[in-house]
């Protein structure tokens, strides 16, 4: 892997310029899609979402322009190792990578190992959604928002917490349930932001509260189901998925800010099937995706794709707005101090 990302500066130059002489954006929607139908097929690599609703994406494309999409699903970092594998190898196997860990398209676009493309749709989401990548190399194609969350059975309304901050209440004591920052992404980031905004204090406060620190944030879902645990920090969608199936889980928009996430795609500047990974790029940040995306409680990226009941639209919701730098670097400062501090 080290090996992998130690390439010459030289040769990253060249493979960017390369890619940026093949950037193309097609005015014509219909000349692309022809192109790719003769392709025939699309290669998706993706840690960004589950396979139930990648697996309906393809299927969804397929039906909508005739191509067939296959659906490589793993989580973000396995399926950048095998990524990573087949570009050391010179195998052009995928099209088009999705992942959570932005810091894998800083990686791979530092190796000249994506292709510069300019979508149409992006200029058809909203603001915050927009222009992930200046250069335009990678473009955000899932959107997630990190909140509280409590069980609504457990918790009193009075008692539910406004801010981060109210999480350090001595009330919390024994009842949160955290994800692990040096394994989740989501956690990770929201760790990352915490740090960013309090300061090693908060960590030190929130580590005397005993939380239950699992690797996956999805335990906390389940945890606060059983209400085994109260609160947790944690994106809205698999708590509002798991509480659209009858379970006491409720969320409430921290007025400190809740804490928005962009997760990229990008197409692989070898990709055997160049003209459908566009279209699948695009196909990404347009509405049928967006709908998918809606259902199962992610945020809605597009003015034309309203999110469901009980979420607020992100235009609505004050967010903290992570940044690039705060990805690539402040997640794994934040791990290491948590592991300090935790002892785990």
């Amino acid at each position: 892997m080290k090996a992998f990302f130690k390439a010459s500066a030289v040769f990253a130059i060249v493979c960017a310029m390369c890619a940026a002489t093949t950037m193309v954006a097609f005015a014509d929607t219909e000349a692309l899609a022809n192109a790719a139908r003769k392709e025939g097929e699309v290669t998706w690599y993706v840690g960004s979402i589950d396979n139930r609703n990648a697996e309906a994406a393809g299927n969804a494309f397929t039906a909508k322009y005739g191509v067939k999409v296959n659906v490589v699903r793993a989580a973000s970092q396995i399926i950048f190792q095998r990524l990573s594998q087949d570009l050391s190898q010179r195998a052009a196997t995928a099209d088009v990578f999705s992942s959570v860990d932005v810091g894998n398209f800083v990686a791979l676009k530092a190796k000249g190992a994506l292709l510069k493309y300019e979508t149409q749709a992006d200029s058809q989401l909203l603001e915050p959604f927009r222009n992930l990548d200046p250069d335009k190399f990678f473009h955000a194609t899932v959107a997630s928002v990190i909140v509280i969350a409590y069980n609504k059975d457990r918790v009193k309304q009075a008692d539910v917490p406004h801010t981060w901050k109210d999480l350090l209440d001595a009330k919390w004591d024994g009842k949160l349930a955290l994800g692990h920052p040096g394994f989740s992404g989501f956690a990770g980031t929201w760790a990352a932001q915490m740090l960013k905004l309090y300061g090693k204090s908060y960590f030190d406060r929130l580590e005397k509260l005993h939380p239950l620190v699992s690797r996956s944030l999805q335990d906390a879902v389940g945890l606060l189901g059983s209400g085994e645990r109260l609160v947790s920090a944690i994106p809205i969608a698999p708590i509002m998925e798991s509480a659209d199936k009858g379970n006491p889980l409720a969320i409430e928009y921290p007025s400190d800010g809740a804490i928005f996430v962009a997760t990229p795609s990008a197409i692989l500047a070898n990709a055997p099937h160049p003209n459908a990974a566009k279209l699948f790029l695009e196909f990404l940040q347009g509405p049928e995706f967006n709908q998918i995306m809606v259902k199962a409680r992610y945020e809605s990226m597009r003015a034309d794709v309203k999110p469901l009941p009980g979420v607020k639209p992100v235009t609505e919701i004050k967010l903290i707005r992570t940044s690039i730098d705060d990805q690539v670097n402040g997640i794994p400062k934040a791990a290491e101090l948590w592991r300090d501090i935790f002892g785990q």
